[in-house]
């Protein structure tokens, strides 16, 4: 009993610290959502909470670095990567011990891994305006989204299966009337990016109109273009630097819009596109994209070139321009060369939700009290050779080393696995890429006609225009 009351004693003693601390500038900053004890109530140890040896050890500890407890809060801190967009089938998202079916708005935190069951589809929505789609049977970990002073930074590993990340870029679309291609998710969850169709009145004396060419899809882009000029004036010009790790290469750089296929066990393809193949106007500078190998000695980068389709080894030691697969590759990428809709959406989402990752200023306290990040510095190279790396440059520099290490070990030991396979006669299993990535896709993109809520007569719904049917039916 003398224990528990000096215990508490000085527990009673550390409370009036912290709210002296309060009051004081110096005192750690809580994180939105994070309670004020940075104790893990739910796994406290008993025998070692009550024991005053580990206590005392645990003090002296923290006395010798007084910053502790920043250090801590940021440690524990999860910040929000992003939003889930939509799923056609199953889609899964792995956090921690658990996982869960995500839904439209659904938050990703950093840390988690999503999939696509299956025959499944995804579209993700992260912070910066980046937009990723995942086809069947892939897998991706968000790892971390950091706001930096000039730039934002999203570090996301590429797991198995066919990705696609398209970063926002301020440039506008070039205004064309030819039909959308990713047609699998209409209605989309969003219902406001839903396209207007342009149906037209029946008119005994104007039935010429009937026949017409319709505009639906041009009047898309419009309205696309007109929310990009509206958003230009939020973003300012920010860049993202997106680091992009696959088993067996590490791609890196500004703004990337990039397609990975990654087979796990075997090969990678990935093309990068360029502002032309995105579809966007004339007189856009492209970024560059930078390739990292593996290997433990292999520290050097290596510009990607846009708009063809390459291919790395399993080892990731060489690659080369695919020369196998292209046809197959070829018709998965058709599936999302025009998809304005989407970029709607991912529009109206940058307006609703981005407006922290984009600020001129800065205060970090207001970051992280009231949107829960932490801010970071800049990638720009310091002006002076002797002046101090920001914590994002070493941040950077950490991943490029950790990465190339871990997954170049994960690679060895994959290969001597496999050839302790050949020798007893069995073989490794491995992802071969085949016509299921997108043959829903493409179906569907044959089969559709044009997304309407009205009869072909015109007449309007009732059902179309209650909130609840749309909720029933996924419109939203």
């Amino acid at each position: 009993m003398k224990m528990i009351a000096i215990l508490f004693m000085l527990a009673l003693g550390s409370l009036g610290v912290a709210q002296e601390a309060e009051n004081n500038e110096k005192a750690p900053v809580i994180f939105k959502d994070q309670t004020r004890s940075s104790t893990r109530w739910g796994e406290v140890n008993l025998d070692s909470f009550l024991s005053f040896k580990d206590w005392k050890e645990q003090t002296d500890e923290k006395s010798l670095a007084p910053e502790w407890e920043s250090i801590v809060r940021e440690r524990n801190n999860r910040e929000i990567v992003g939003r889930f967009f939509q799923c056609v089938g199953v889609c899964r998202v792995d956090r921690g011990q658990s996982f869960f079916n995500p839904g439209f708005r659904s938050s990703l935190f950093e840390g988690d891994e999503i999939q696509t069951i299956g025959d499944s589809y995804a579209w993700i929505f992260l912070f910066d305006g980046t937009m990723v789609r995942l086809a069947p049977e892939s897998s991706i970990n968000l790892n971390e989204l950091n706001i930096g002073v000039k730039e934002n930074f999203i570090s996301a590993r590429v797991n198995a299966g066919n990705i696609l990340w398209l970063s926002r870029a301020e440039a506008l679309f070039e205004e064309q009337n030819t039909r959308e291609t990713e047609v699998l998710f209409f209605p989309l969850a969003l219902y406001e990016a839903n396209p207007v169709p342009d149906k037209k009145p029946y008119d005994e004396n104007a039935l010429i109109e009937l026949v017409e060419e319709k505009v639906t899809t041009l009047n898309q882009f419009k309205t696309l273009n007109s929310l990009i000029e509206k958003n230009n004036k939020l973003t300012k010009g920010k860049p993202t630097y997106a680091f992009i790790v696959v088993p067996n290469m590490t791609l890196m750089g500004y703004n990337p819009s990039v397609e990975i296929v990654s087979l796990l066990g075997g090969k990678t393809y990935f093309k990068k596109r360029s502002p032309e193949t995105l579809g966007l106007k004339k007189g856009m500078e492209e970024e560059d994209l930078f390739l990292q190998i593996r290997g433990f000695e292999n520290k050097d980068l290596t510009k990607v070139q846009s708009d063809e389709w390459l291919m790395m080894d399993e080892k990731g030691r060489n690659y080369a321009k695919a020369t196998e697969n292209t046809n197959w590759l070829t018709m998965g990428e058709f599936i999302t060369k025009r998809i304005p809709s989407l970029m709607v959406a991912r529009e109206l989402m940058v307006e609703k939700y981005s407006e922290f990752a984009f600020r001129e200023k800065y205060d970090p306290y207001v970051l992280a009290t009231q949107n829960g990040y932490r801010l970071w510095g800049s990638l720009k190279k310091p002006e002076t050779a002797d002046a101090k790396k920001s914590d994002l440059e070493s941040r950077l520099d950490f991943l490029k080393e950790y990465f190339r290490r871990i997954e170049t070990t994960n690679l060895t030991v994959s290969s001597h696995f496999s050839e302790r396979l050949k020798e007893r006669g069995e073989a490794l299993k491995t992802m071969d890429y085949g016509s299921y990535f997108f043959i829903k896709a493409l179906d569907k993109y044959y089969s559709f006609e044009e997304y309407t809520d009205e009869k072909e007569s015109g007449e309007t719904l009732n059902s179309t225009t209650k909130n609840l049917w749309k909720r029933m039916h996924g419109i939203r």
